[in-house]
């Protein structure tokens, strides 16, 4: 048995064999290492629940459970107190890996508005399309006395009419004012008032 270990011990094939299995088990054990490392294996947290909490002061809470984070949204909600945190990607109380970013999404602190289009001496029905679209949710409308049936006049907000381009909220309730197609009537005369169909919920058909 030692003559056949001193052989191997004495052939620098042997030896070179065993030099490269040595060097060969430690590179995979700095390699295993390393993406242990690289993957924070077993450094698992759980992702505070900082909803309702104004960016800033969940700030503190994030770098605690050592991780990051980026606002990538907003919104606007009434019901919610203006810059605070309203969602989070991954949820809270999720299973994170450490150093992990967190995608915040935040309540808008002013209301999200948009210009009003042109809309004057067009048919309702455009007109009614071209507010949806620009992402305006509440439109009504109302008849007026006009020369041409059904054409847009302007658009009231407030109970006053805006020009186009007036930048409002997009929740606000604006109201389509539509001429009748009759001329001015007599004193006494009555107009009939109709309302205008508008088919397919918030789409305008043509």
């Amino acid at each position: 048995m030692n003559s056949f270990f001193n052989k191997i011990f004495k052939s620098p094939v042997y030896i070179h064999l065993l030099a490269i299995l040595a060097i060969a088990c430690i590179i995979i054990y700095i390699v295993l290492k390393s993406i242990d490392s690289y993957t924070n294996h077993n450094q698992a947290v759980y992702i505070p629940d900082v909803r309702g909490l104004q960016v800033e002061d969940a700030i503190p809470f994030l770098q605690q459970s050592m991780l990051r984070y980026v606002v990538v949204d907003s919104i606007y909600s009434k019901e919610v107190t203006p810059g605070a945190i309203v969602d989070l990607m991954p949820e809270a109380n999720s299973k994170v890996k450490k150093n992990r970013i967190i995608y915040i999404t935040v309540n808008a602190k002013t209301e999200e508005t948009a210009p009003v289009p042109e809309i004057a001496d067009i048919s309702y029905r455009q007109a009614y399309a071209l507010l949806k679209a620009r992402g305006f949710r509440d439109v009504e409308w109302k008849y007026v006395t006009g020369e041409y049936r059904d054409l847009t006049i302007g658009v009231e907000y407030g109970g006053q009419m805006i020009s186009s381009g007036t930048r409002v909220p997009l929740t606000a309730k604006l109201i389509l004012v539509i001429s009748d197609g009759h001329i001015l009537p007599h004193e006494g005369d009555s107009i009939t008032e109709e309302k205008p169909e508008i088919t397919g919920g918030d789409e305008a058909s043509f």
